[in-house]
């Protein structure tokens, strides 16, 4: 029996995901459903950065409705880890932040319409046209060898860009992710010999609470900027504010200090 190549198997369980979560999304999207949707979004588009860093084929402008559609969900699911962290914020310091909470939760039920109706919009056939295009001539040990090889030279980027890891770390976790997707389409045993996995995956954790942490520092100077007089409120924002930031650094640090054990 012929293998199936693993870029072709991991494409069909991804695009599975999209296609139940889209449906899901288009009757009313959920924390989970926005997730698992956009998970299975940035795990595609990194196969297709694998497919072109294979082939050379090139793929954003046919692949540009779907990122359309995944930043769309992207403003909902920002709103939502806001939300969430102001809800622990004020559990953690017994504080209150009603009407900041009150802002965030009407922008989440705008911004939720908007996504729902960019999932209805979106037309899955577009995901069809992309499948041929990962029927490749390595043997499927071969095509093992050069993701394995590929995964290495990002992982290879990554700490050339990890020298200025606190300005350069957007671009690091990018890079990481790809090593991360790729090398998890591979033997576990290959892989553990590149990068141990389970690290990589807490460092890539880290460094997405840090960027919920940025994304909320920046609705807050918003609100500051357009919507509040309150000098009391204007401090308690400040207050929390400052709280995220030393969050923020603390796991940008401990990011970079596991990373740096790799």
């Amino acid at each position: 029996m012929e293998e199936i190549n693993l870029l072709i198997k991991n494409w069909q369980e991804q695009q599975t995901v999209f296609i139940n979560c889209l449906a899901i999304n288009r009757k009313r999207p959920t924390k989970d459903s926005v997730h698992a949707i956009r998970v299975a979004i940035k795990k595609m588009r990194s196969y297709l950065r694998l497919k072109e860093a294979l082939t050379g084929e090139k793929w954003k402008e046919a692949f540009a409705g779907v990122v359309i559609l995944f930043k769309s969900l992207g403003r909902l699911r920002d709103i939502e880890m806001s939300i969430s962290l102001t809800r622990k914020q004020e559990k953690n310091q017994q504080a209150a932040f009603v009407n900041f909470k009150k802002y965030l939760i009407v922008s989440k039920s705008l911004v939720r319409k908007w996504a729902r109706q960019d999932a209805i919009k979106f037309d899955e056939t577009q995901l069809e046209g992309f499948l041929p295009g990962f029927n490749l001539t390595y043997t499927p040990n071969g095509l093992i060898e050069k993701i394995v090889h590929l995964s290495e030279s990002k992982i290879k980027k990554s700490k050339q860009l990890s020298r200025h890891f606190q300005k350069k770390a957007h671009n690091v976790r990018k890079e990481l992710k790809d090593a991360f997707y790729w090398l998890s389409i591979c033997p576990v045993e290959l892989a553990n010999d590149v990068i141990n996995l389970k690290s990589l995956d807490k460092i890539l954790d880290q460094l997405g609470k840090w960027q919920d942490h940025l994304i909320l520092v920046k609705k807050i100077n918003r609100y500051l900027k357009d919507f509040v007089t309150n000098e009391d409120e204007i401090k308690a924002l400040k207050e929390f504010q400052s709280s995220l930031i030393n969050s923020q650094e603390a796991l940008l640090e401990k990011a970079k200090d596991k990373w740096k054990k790799q």
